[in-house]
């Protein structure tokens, strides 16, 4: 566990921990029609794919909305600090594909005050019931 400033992106995780971007995993937290909390991780230098992301979670690309405050708080997180590892049970959370092949990474830990550093494999098995998609758009140089 590693504290820090409050920070709200990885880019400033990577500036207040003096790490590089592809050695993070960003989790960002959408609500799907039913009220469960939607958590994608992908690298920290990657964009997400929305329309992959709701096929992998079997609704409509429509139907992602972006969780509020409130929402994550039920799930014992704040913005700034999600982590795919959440207290919300129900939580349905999608792996990239490449996440579980970055090795040593610094994560959310739930606050926007601390980072988890954790090997990828480690991360990825945290979270047992999680679907693994592509998901990510990768920098045109990265190999998948």
């Amino acid at each position: 566990m590693h504290e820090h400033p409050d920070v709200t992106s990885p880019v400033e995780v990577c500036a207040a921990l003096g790490v590089p971007l592809d050695q993070t995993v960003k989790t960002l937290a959408f609500v799907t029609p039913e009220d469960r909390l939607l958590l994608a991780a992908l690298p920290g230098h990657a964009r997400l794919r929305y329309g992959a992301l709701a096929r992998a979670a079997g609704i409509r690309r429509g139907d992602l909305s972006p969780a509020d405050a409130g929402r994550l708080a039920r799930a014992g997180m704040q913005p700034g600090g999600v982590c795919p590892v959440s207290a919300d049970q129900a939580a349905v959370v999608v792996f990239d594909g490449t996440v579980s092949n970055l090795g040593r990474v610094h994560c959310g830990s739930g606050r926007p005050d601390s980072s988890i550093e954790i090997e990828a494999a480690e991360l990825t098995a945290a979270v047992p019931g999680a679907t693994t998609a592509s998901i990510a758009d990768l920098p045109a140089d990265e190999p998948t």
